[in-house]
């Protein structure tokens, strides 16, 4: 891509997996990169193989690279000295975390905008399902583009990130003209020198708003008329409860929690109010996936999780994998809005369906977040029914949402329970 859009709508594609025929829904990350002609290069993700990613590029690249962890020891290449590492800002570094997945790749012409579900390493891009979100954008040097509400969103993103100012005032001659339809969405990590007053624009506050944008302001209190189902895949499974997934249920209707009443979470029953499906790998899909090991170093919980008292067993379901004997490693929520299902919005990036990555509300205290994350809420999404199943295809600016998993409502059954990995 040496200044040619090949993306300028924006699409999902996924990851190949060894072993399976590749189509051409899928894409390598070397088919993301075009290294020949690119220029510098943004890249965030929570784990890095530094020597594996580090063959994909060519030394005329300088790369910015934010990451929380190494996934090796042995990082001596002949272009680690092209790598200009950046460390975010921890209030909290024993517990907080960069676990956004973001590529921003600087071409002569043009710049491509790569949100990922997969980590920086080669087993999430051959052995676990993911997906990315890849648009790309022309740029002239020579001029100043508007900002808009994307442009300024991503700015503001990388900032948080401590992305070098530099790279950042390169978007001012990027062309965001075509970014209709898809919406920013990060998160970023409590306390420090950050003014709390702005914590409500990270986050599940952050869906609220751009839900609310979207549909409108919905009724409070003995109003509230819901009208939307959940379906979360992810692949990290936190401490849940029927107060936090209330919260998260309000945010997707556009509604900030703190404006309802407070006997709607003290008094209501848990089914009341929540229309919510956590999809997570069972025990016996890990046990079966046809790669082995390499399958279960990235799906994480805790039995002690699990089996908390408050924990919303029934809310669990089935991740339906694209394929057999396979595993998704996939973080998005597919949003089904209105009577009929057929229509609605679905977020896709790194957040997991997890309090650390969308945020905790206490009280009149400002949120807490826990986690650096990114990701888009692309508006607009249609749902039509597949012929012969009870599962639905999404369906965004008249082209499939190409998917690593199936749209279908599986509960657990009685005798499945999550895979309990090990952080």
């Amino acid at each position: 891509m040496s200044g040619d859009l090949v993306y300028p709508d924006g699409a999902v594609r996924t990851t190949p997996l060894l072993g399976i025929p590749a189509s051409g829904d899928s894409v390598t990350l070397a088919d993301l990169l075009n290294a020949d002609h690119l220029e510098r290069a943004v890249l965030t993700t929570f784990v890095v193989d530094e020597p594996w990613l580090l063959a994909h590029f060519s030394p005329t690249t300088t790369l910015t690279l934010i990451a929380n962890a190494r996934a090796t020891s042995d990082t001596t290449t002949q272009l680690s000295d092209k790598i200009v590492r950046v460390k975010p800002e921890f209030p909290k570094p024993h517990t907080q975390i960069v676990h956004s997945k973001l590529l921003l790749l600087l071409y002569a012409q043009s710049m491509r905008f790569v949100v990922c579900t997969g980590n920086l390493v080669e087993d999430d891009w051959t052995t676990m399902h993911n997906c990315v979100y890849v648009q790309d954008f022309p740029m002239d040097n020579t001029q100043v583009f508007p900002a808009n509400e994307f442009s300024l969103a991503l700015a503001y993103s990388l900032l948080d990130l401590s992305v070098p100012v530099d790279v950042v005032a390169r978007l001012n001659h990027v062309d965001f003209a075509r970014a209709t339809d898809v919406h920013i969405v990060t998160s970023v990590p409590t306390g420090g020198d950050r003014q709390d007053a702005y914590m409500d624009k990270y986050g599940m506050l952050r869906l609220a708003k751009i839900i609310n944008q979207l549909y409108g302001s919905k009724p409070t209190g003995d109003d509230f008329d819901p009208d939307t189902r959940l379906y979360c895949v992810g692949s990290s499974l936190g401490r849940l409860d029927y107060r936090w997934l209330r919260e998260l249920y309000l945010c997707a209707h556009g509604i900030n929690p703190r404006s309802m009443p407070k006997y709607v979470f003290d008094y209501s029953t848990p089914n009341d109010m929540v229309d919510i499906g956590i999809a997570f790998h069972t025990k016996a899909q890990v046990e079966a996936c046809r790669y082995g090991d390499q399958c279960t170093q990235h799906i994480m919980t805790k039995r002690s999780v699990y089996e908390e008292r408050d924990f919303p067993r029934d809310a669990m379901v089935r991740i339906e994998p694209l394929h057999r004997d396979t595993l998704v490693h996939v973080k998005a929520v597919v949003a089904r809005v209105g009577v009929n299902q057929d229509e609605g919005w679905m977020y896709i990036g790194s957040h997991n369906c997890t309090k650390a990555a969308w945020g905790t509300l206490h009280g009149d205290e400002p949120p807490y977040f826990n986690n650096y994350e990114f990701g888009v809420v692309l508006s607009g999404v249609r749902f039509d029914k597949m012929d012969g199943t009870k599962g639905v295809r999404a369906v965004w600016k008249e082209r499939p949402l190409e998917l690593p998993f199936k749209i279908v409502w599986k509960p657990y059954f009685r005798d499945d329970e999550p895979y309990f990995g090990i952080y």
